[in-house]
C-alpha cells in the first residue's frame, strides 16, 4: 500500500515537472561568459579559485576591515555573485556565470589560501581590463536575456605573494 502511494505521488511529481519544451534552456539567462587565462604555477597553498562579479569597486577602502564590512555589505544586498571554483591546475578555464541584469563595476579571478582564516588571505589574481591603458576594471552592464561574452580575464598566480590588501588599486599595484 504503501509502495503504491509512493508510486503515485511519484508520478504525480514527475507530471507537474513536465514542459513541452523538453530539455531546451527555459530562454536566454542573462550573465557573462569569458575565457581566463593562468599565468605562472599555481601554488599548493591553494584552497580554491573563482570568478566572482561585484555591482561596486571597493575605491578607497584602505584596510581588512572595511574590505569585510564591503564584502559583507555586497554579498548580502545581492552585489556579488560568485562562480563555481575553477580546476585547480588549470592553465586557462571558460567560464559562464548567470547574473542578474545590471552593472557590475568589478569582475575578478579570486585566489582563496588553504590555511584556517582563510579570508584575510584572499588575493586579486586579475581582473576584467577591456582597455588596458584604465587602470580600473572595466565594469559591464548586464542587460536582460543577453549572455555578455568575452569578458576575458588575465589572472596572474604571482598575485598571492602580494603584501598589499585583496584588491589592487590599479592595473599596477
Amino acid at each position: 500500500m504503501k509502495r503504491s502511494v509512493f508510486c503515485v505521488l511519484l508520478g504525480v511529481l514527475a507530471l507537474g515537472c513536465y514542459s513541452d519544451k523538453g530539455l531546451s534552456p527555459p530562454g536566454n539567462i542573462p550573465g557573462i561568459q569569458g575565457k581566463i587565462t593562468f599565468l605562472n604555477a599555481w601554488p599548493d597553498s591553494t584552497r580554491l579559485v573563482m570568478t566572482v562579479a561585484m555591482k561596486h569597486y571597493p575605491a578607497g577602502i584602505t584596510d581588512d576591515d572595511s574590505l569585510l564590512d564591503f564584502i559583507t555589505d555586497a554579498f548580502y544586498s545581492g552585489g556579488l555573485a560568485y562562480s563555481e571554483p575553477i580546476p585547480s591546475g588549470s592553465e586557462s578555464h571558460n567560464y559562464r556565470m548567470s547574473l542578474e541584469p545590471g552593472l557590475y563595476e568589478w569582475i575578478l579571478v579570486v585566489w582563496f589560501p588553504d590555511i584556517e582564516d582563510y579570508f584575510f588571505g584572499v588575493k586579486e589574481l586579475g581582473a576584467y581590463y577591456k582597455d588596458k591603458e584604465i587602470d580600473l576594471p572595466t565594469p559591464v552592464e548586464v542587460r536582460p536575456g543577453v549572455m555578455m561574452e568575452g569578458i576575458d580575464i588575465i589572472a596572474d598566480m604571482n598575485n598571492v605573494y602580494r603584501d598589499t590588501h585583496f584588491f589592487k588599486t590599479g592595473r599596477g599595484s
